[in-house]
């Protein structure tokens, strides 16, 4: 027992001396521990210090790198404007000079202008002295024509088939083709004419020439009786012209008025002369019977014997007439001659310079009742059991009964007139009264472009149709009474005259001057600082809510003008980024208002409206460019705002992805104006999700409301 408690004080002995060392030892690894944490807490902050450090210097050289590019680009923007300073001040230079040069050049053609309508005025004095004075006409005239023809030619024909037969198989010989050149013919005609009022008549006797080239190409085929052999002759160069030559009676009726006449009628005449002439080759084949196959004879020539000839004509000659012509006294007619003694009613008058007349005219003659007397030839003749050919005739006689002619003949017509004298003095017209009419624009006197004018008389109260009126000068010809002129123009107020002819041969000048509508105009500015802003304007009518007019102020003088009817009234409505909303109401269509709009102070929030994105990405869609373009300007107006873009969505999805989703999309629009030229540190970008709705997600409407990116001032 005693042995037993010594060990057990020796173990607690043992034990009390050991656990000072422990504590020791403990206290020392714990000292160890801290020392070690403390180290690499320091490391980490010195790390984050020069992580700090770090981004701070990128950040410097960032802004540093976007201030060397504003100021590379202010400078090129400098260098700009100088050069086109420059440009402008050279150019203003040159449009002096050319100012001054299309200044004398305006006087000298106003000089000229002024001269030829003086020259113009005394003519058309000249030709109503001469259309309203004494004249002597009598209500029928006679005349004598000399006339000149000449044109194209032609003479048809209706050969289609050669009707002679082959004496050993019946085939019928055939023309294999025909072409019609025609030629030229003349004229001349020796006639009288009657005139009654507008009434034409002439007659009288002429002599034609006509000649027409035809070109033929056809086979002959011959079988000899002494020996059995078919001759083949071919030719596809066969030209044969014909002249024919006949004298004719024209009787044509028609009618002029003014200086334009036309005749129809009839030319029946008597063929004294019908001639032809051939030239032309033959391939010669021949078919022996005792041969396989047929062998050549070579190329002959048209015989010489007949290449001409006489063909007789049909008679009577009869062709259809027309003639369309111009009076050609207005510019070819002499003078009357003033010297000469005026004469009694029922007297000779004297032969003179003015008893002679020009016409020109274009006519065309068909014949409706022609012919030849040839028929039962054929184009080649042969001696008996012969197979050259002793002669050639005229195409014209092939088959039973010969060919039908036509002939055509068209032309220009030149005729001299003798005017039979002996007119006997009448009462001359009675002069016209005229209205020149004159619309000028009332602040400017220069012309109207385009107005409608009509008349109003005051003795019955009838208005005409409106006609248009060219450069604001109108000449009308108007008989005695009193008038009421109405004139309209686009974007004029109506205008009335009066004016009265009270003579015969009275001209009145009447000058209309019309009020233009007046000009709405609007001129928009920054409120706090006067800069110009572009703007789009809204013309609502009074009461409703959606746009009847736009109008877009000039980005350099932020000025717009338009007309407004006058028939409504209106109100101004304005909504643009980065400015208070502005509406008021249009007092007159002819104001000038300038518009001062208040721009957004900070802490203001508002929804940067037509930005579309892809669904359900970050992806801004092409058609949010106005947008961004218009946001992008603001800020470059407005140097020194921040702003913090927020995107916010609806509530389709989880609450992470929507989140997600709205800080994407924040940060693409932050990128793309950064990417336009703005400062990086002006802008914040932030995503909201679905934390913050502005209308219900239970409806479409409400989610699209939702879907939205806002900018808020910082």
């Amino acid at each position: 027992m005693k042995k037993t408690i010594n060990i057990l004080l020796s173990i607690i002995f043992l034990f009390s001396l050991a656990m000072p060392v422990a504590e020791a030892q403990t206290r020392s690894g714990q000292k160890t521990t801290m020392t070690a944490q403390q180290k690499q807490r320091q490391k980490e902050k010195e790390k984050r210090e020069k992580e700090r450090a770090k981004q701070q210097a990128q950040r410097q050289k960032e802004r540093a790198k976007q201030q060397a590019q504003r100021e590379k680009q202010q400078a090129e923007r400098q260098k700009e404007q100088a050069k086109q300073q420059a440009e402008r001040a050279r150019q203003a230079e040159q449009d002096s000079i050319q100012a001054v040069k299309d200044a004398g050049r305006r006087e000298q053609l106003q000089a000229k202008a002024a001269a030829e309508k003086e020259r113009q005025a005394e003519k058309a004095r000249k030709a109503d002295d001469k259309k309203y004075a004494p004249r002597k006409q009598s209500e029928a005239i006679h005349y004598f024509n000399l006339s000149a023809r000449a044109g194209y030619s032609a003479i048809f024909d209706n050969i289609e088939a050669y009707g002679n037969t082959l004496p050993a198989d019946g085939t019928p010989r055939s023309f294999m083709s025909k072409s019609l050149t025609g030629g030229g013919g003349a004229g001349l005609q020796f006639g009288y004419e009657l005139a009654y009022h507008a009434f034409r008549f002439e007659t009288g006797v002429g002599f034609d020439f006509l000649n027409s080239r035809s070109d033929y190409g056809f086979n002959i085929d011959r079988r000899l009786t002494t020996y059995p052999q078919t001759w083949h002759y071919l030719t596809d160069d066969l030209r044969e012209t014909r002249n024919a030559a006949y004298v004719s009676i024209p009787l044509m009726f028609g009618a002029q008025f003014s200086r334009y006449y036309f005749m129809l009628g009839a030319r029946v005449g008597y063929g004294v002369l019908g001639t032809y002439s051939q030239q032309g080759l033959y391939d010669v084949t021949v078919e022996d019977d005792a041969y396989i196959d047929p062998y050549g004879m070579g190329i002959i020539e048209n015989p010489v014997s007949a290449q001409q000839g006489k063909w007789t004509l049909r008679q009577p000659d009869v062709r259809a007439a027309i003639e369309l012509g111009i009076d050609l006294d207005e510019w070819l007619q002499a003078e009357p001659d003033k010297k000469k003694p005026q004469v009694k009613a029922g007297e000779r008058y004297p032969f003179g310079k003015e008893n002679i007349h020009y016409k020109l005219a274009l006519f065309a003659d068909y014949a409706v009742l022609n012919g030849n007397g040839l028929s039962g030839t054929m184009p080649l003749s042969f001696a008996a059991d012969q197979w050259q050919p002793t002669g050639s005739n005229s195409v014209l006689g092939t088959g039973e009964k010969g060919a039908v002619t036509n002939n055509l003949f068209v032309g220009a017509k030149f005729t001299v007139q003798f005017e039979v004298p002996g007119r006997k003095p009448t009462t001359p017209p009675a002069r016209p009264s005229f209205l020149n009419l004159t619309i000028v624009d009332d602040a400017t006197d220069k012309p109207i472009a385009t107005s409608r004018v009509s008349f109003t008389t005051l003795k019955n109260n009838k208005t005409t149709n409106p006609k248009e009126v060219r450069n604001g000068q109108m000449r009308r010809g108007v008989g005695k009474g009193e008038y009421i002129i109405n004139a309209t123009a686009t974007n004029y107020y109506p205008a009335t005259a009066e004016f009265a002819i009270t003579d015969a041969g009275q001209t009145e000048h009447v000058v209309m001057r019309m009020k233009h509508v007046p000009y709405f105009r609007i001129h928009v500015v920054n409120a706090e600082t006067g800069a110009v802003v572009p703007a789009n304007a809204q013309i609502r009518r009074r009461g409703t809510e959606e746009a009847a007019y736009t109008m877009t102020t000039d980005s350099l003088t932020g000025s717009s003008r338009m007309i407004l009817p006058d028939t409504a009234a209106y109100s101004l409505h304005i909504e643009m980024l980065g400015y208070d909303t502005y509406d008021a109401d249009i007092r007159s269509v002819g104001d000038s208002m300038t518009i001062g709009l208040r721009p957004v102070k900070k802490g203001e929030v508002f929804v940067m409206k037509n930005l579309f994105f892809a669904t359900n990405k970050t992806r801004i869609l092409k058609a949010s460019e106005d947008a961004l373009n218009e946001m992008y300007m603001f800020l470059e107006r407005n140097k020194d705002v921040r702003i913090k873009i927020i995107g916010h969505t609806d509530s389709v999805g989880s609450d992470a992805a929507n989140q997600k989703l709205s800080e994407g999309r924040a940060a693409a629009v932050r990128e793309d104006l950064i990417k336009r030229g703005i400062l990086a540190d002006r802008i914040e970008a932030e995503g909201r999700g679905e934390s913050q709705p502005v209308d219900t997600n239970e409806t479409e409407e409400g989610r699209q409301n939702n879907r939205r990116v806002e900018i808020e001032i910082l």
